[in-house]
């Protein structure tokens, strides 16, 4: 009876130099009768080259008599016969096998020449004949429908455990499948999410340039005054300073006269580090202490060494030591002086102002125009 399961399996040498196999059976009885013949001819060619009585002659014949079980037998199961009829021949070859297994354990001191030894004489062909049994009238004794129903019934329980396995695997795949699917959504959730907020980014980006640059133009706009320090020696020969805007207009004096040309260098560099941050207060202010001027040479700042560190940089925090006071003189019109921290005045408004207003507009002119005012001596 040939077995339909797994007809590739051991049957790939067979498959590739002799054909195809339909049944795993076709295949074993093929390796079965090989085998057989192999055993013959190896028991044949140590028959030749060992003396006679001895163990490795008994060797020999043992070889020799296990090949026609091992050929009977594979031709039985290569065949397509009933099942029946393979397990027979299983049976037939193992009894065969016990008769040759005997033959060596008694050979040579217990074999007797002339007549051999009934026992391993009968096991061995009982195997023989029951193998022959097996290929010959087992099958036609058998029931075929039976048999044939067995091996539908073999053929269909494999069948559906080979499905039921198929239909796992299917499952288990579609499973990853839409589990993948499910991982690839969410990464394409996540990547949109991410473009947008890469998208938000560009452009609160270019919004922050575009701010950047319109705080550095004006920043620019704010640097860039309109207006000139002069410094001149007035008629008692005395340096002082004013603010001159492009107009003609003096936006601020010195107020005072100093000792030389580098103390009233020394109050303009003090005006253009202080003015653009100073706050704006209004006191009142006695008309006299209001039109006095400061005694001494006014401040003198750390950097007055270095005029050009006197102008604030664009990056610069100004923080200023002086603060605006816009006052009221006794002719009721408005003035300004900076004052310094240390009380010293440090610049006014060398004129009076018909409104307050006007007086802290000036103020507001003096803080744009005089950090980034250049400097020339006039006569």
């Amino acid at each position: 009876m040939p077995t339909p399961d797994n007809p590739d399996r051991g049957g790939g040498l067979y498959a590739r130099r002799i054909g195809e196999p339909t049944t795993s059976d076709e295949v074993n009885g093929y390796w079965l009768f090989g085998v057989g013949v192999l055993l013959g001819a190896a028991g044949v060619a140590l028959f030749f080259v060992t003396e006679s009585a001895t163990t490795t002659r008994g060797i020999a014949y043992a070889l020799t008599a296990l090949a026609p079980p091992f050929v009977m037998l594979g031709a039985v199961i290569r065949f397509p016969l009933r099942r029946t009829g393979t397990y027979l021949g299983y049976l037939g070859t193992a009894v065969s096998v016990l008769g040759v297994v005997w033959f060596v354990n008694i050979f040579p001191d217990r074999w007797f020449t002339a007549s051999g030894d009934s026992t391993v004489i009968t096991l061995y062909g009982v195997g023989l004949l029951l193998i022959g049994l097996a290929g010959t009238v087992v099958p036609l004794l058998s029931d075929p429908v039976y048999e044939d129903y067995e091996r539908m019934r073999d053929e269909t329980a494999a069948a559906t455990a080979e499905r039921d396995e198929t239909s796992a695997e299917l499952e288990a795949t579609r499973e990853e499948l839409s589990s993948t699917e499910a991982d690839l959504a969410s990464v394409r959730d996540e990547l949109a999410s991410t473009r947008e907020e890469l998208a938000a980014a560009e452009e609160r980006a270019e919004d922050l340039d575009a701010e950047v640059a319109v705080a550095r133009d004006e920043a620019a706009s704010l640097r860039e005054s309109k207006a000139r320090f002069e410094l001149f020696t007035d008629a008692g020969g005395k340096p002082r300073w004013r603010l001159r805007h492009r107009n003609g207009n003096v936006i601020a004096t010195s107020g005072q006269g100093y000792s030389s040309l580098g103390k009233a260098q020394q109050g303009l560099h003090s005006v253009r580090r202080n003015a653009r941050g100073a706050g704006l207060l209004r006191i009142e202010t006695p008309v006299e202490e209001a039109e006095a001027v400061a005694a001494d040479d006014g401040p003198e700042p750390e950097d007055a060494d270095e005029p050009a560190v006197a102008v604030p940089s664009e990056d610069e925090g100004i923080e200023s030591a002086a603060t605006f006071e816009l006052f009221e003189d006794a002719g009721g019109e408005w003035r300004w002086r900076l004052r310094h921290r240390n009380g010293n005045i440090v610049a006014d408004s060398g004129q009076g102002y018909a409104s307050r207003s006007n007086a802290v507009e000036a103020v507001t002119n003096l803080k744009t125009n005089a950090p980034g005012a250049g400097e020339e001596t006039v006569a």
